[in-house]
């Protein structure tokens, strides 16, 4: 069974981005990556820039959970009234 959350997270990458990321602050509290068990990136709706998406999406396991972190290429790119662009997201914890 999964949660759905669209939380703001802060994220620490590896020193190769293909390493995917180490750790997660969530909630005031910091979880570290045991190990990732999946990635995969879902993009669409190019033709419209407002609904348009490129999302990085890592599956995680961490201290307590499996976890889905969402990294959108495209929020540096939308313009935004908030100077603050959230770029990551918990999307899903999973049971």
């Amino acid at each position: 069974m999964t949660k759905r959350y669209e939380e703001s997270i802060e994220v620490e990458m590896g020193a190769s981005t293909a390493l995917g990321p180490v750790a997660f602050l969530w909630r005031g509290r910091r979880y570290c990556v045991n190990r990732l068990l999946k990635y995969w990136r879902e993009a669409g709706e190019g033709w419209d820039p407002q609904r348009a998406k490129d999302h990085e999406c890592y599956r995680v396991e961490a201290e307590g959970g499996t976890y889905d972190l969402r990294f959108d290429r495209l929020s540096g790119q939308k313009k935004s009234s908030s100077k603050d662009v959230v770029r990551w997201k918990l999307a899903r914890v999973w049971d």
